[in-house]
């Protein structure tokens, strides 16, 4: 479990990339949002339907929801008449660039607001048809809070949509450069206490928030992360949303020496075809009770 110094360090960097987040990741997180969102009954929404898009970032969810993608193409996506759909998240940076998108994108029936995840309580019992919440639940400092609280707000029959990640070779990328330069740091690069990778947690998480082990099903997913070539991986990992963070307190020549450190840990494949493996959990816990 996270501590509240963590979870201030979150909503630190969350804050501080927010800009950064939908260019950067939008691709990859759109595919495996895409890929939970398939498993929701899509066909049965209607105008009258309501849809938390919890920890909502810059709106991948939502705009899944209600807007065509350039990336995925999933039956039954944008729904049409659009639902209802709010949007939370802790970050206020992350609810500006949802409101952007959604004046840009003309989403006339979604809002957004800052709020923690955990604490629903802005919110009615049995108020929405769906709950999604995409790589978020292992970054909060109480998830089993959180899957509680999503419970409560869903309606009878209501689904609630979890997401985590499962091999993240970003990670292992930026790990290996890091500890290449500075092999004593205890860096950790995109950490995820290793738990979260395995869907036994994410199982045990959503169980613990009042979820019926029968209603519970987990399905992999390989969203990937593909940049396109070798070198457009380099780039891509030696952006400031990552290295911001690692970078602190580093000379210029350990700066200058990253971009060949990240080279040297890719394979021979990943560096041919810009593709880095990233696969993940996807939970759908259906509400019974």
């Amino acid at each position: 479990m996270t501590t509240e110094t963590d979870d201030l360090t979150f909503q630190s960097h969350f804050q501080q990339i927010a800009s950064a987040y939908e260019k950067g990741v939008g691709p990859t997180t759109t595919r495996l949002a895409a890929t939970a969102l398939s498993h929701l009954p899509l066909s049965t929404y209607t105008s009258s339907s309501h849809i938390l898009d919890s920890a909502c970032g810059p709106g991948i969810v939502t705009k899944l929801l209600l807007s065509p993608s350039p990336y995925v193409s999933v039956p039954g996506l944008p729904i049409s008449p659009p639902p209802r759909v709010t949007g939370i998240d802790y970050a206020p940076a992350m609810i500006e660039s949802f409101m952007a998108n959604k004046a840009s994108l003309n989403w006339t029936t979604a809002d957004a607001f800052a709020q923690n995840s955990e604490d629903l309580s802005c919110f009615k019992g049995s108020e929405f048809d769906a709950v999604v919440m995409n790589l978020a639940m292992f970054i909060l400092d109480d998830p089993i809070a959180c899957a509680a609280e999503m419970n409560r707000v869903l309606k009878l029959g209501g689904h609630a949509v979890v997401t985590t990640w499962n091999v993240r070779r970003a990670a292992e990328v930026m790990q290996g450069a890091a500890n290449a330069i500075k092999p004593n740091s205890n860096l950790k690069p995109m950490h995820i206490a290793p738990e979260w990778t395995t869907k036994e947690k994410l199982q045990s998480v959503m169980e613990g928030g009042g979820f019926a082990r029968s209603q519970i099903e987990i399905f992999a997913a390989s969203p990937n992360w593909k940049c396109g070539s070798g070198e457009a991986i380099v780039k891509a990992l030696s952006s400031p949303m990552w290295t911001a963070k690692i970078w602190e307190g580093w000379s210029p020549e350990e700066i200058g020496r990253w971009e060949d450190e990240i080279r040297n840990q890719l394979t021979d494949d990943e560096k041919e075809t810009g593709t880095m493996e990233m696969t993940a959990w996807v939970c759908v816990a259906r509400k019974d009770v």
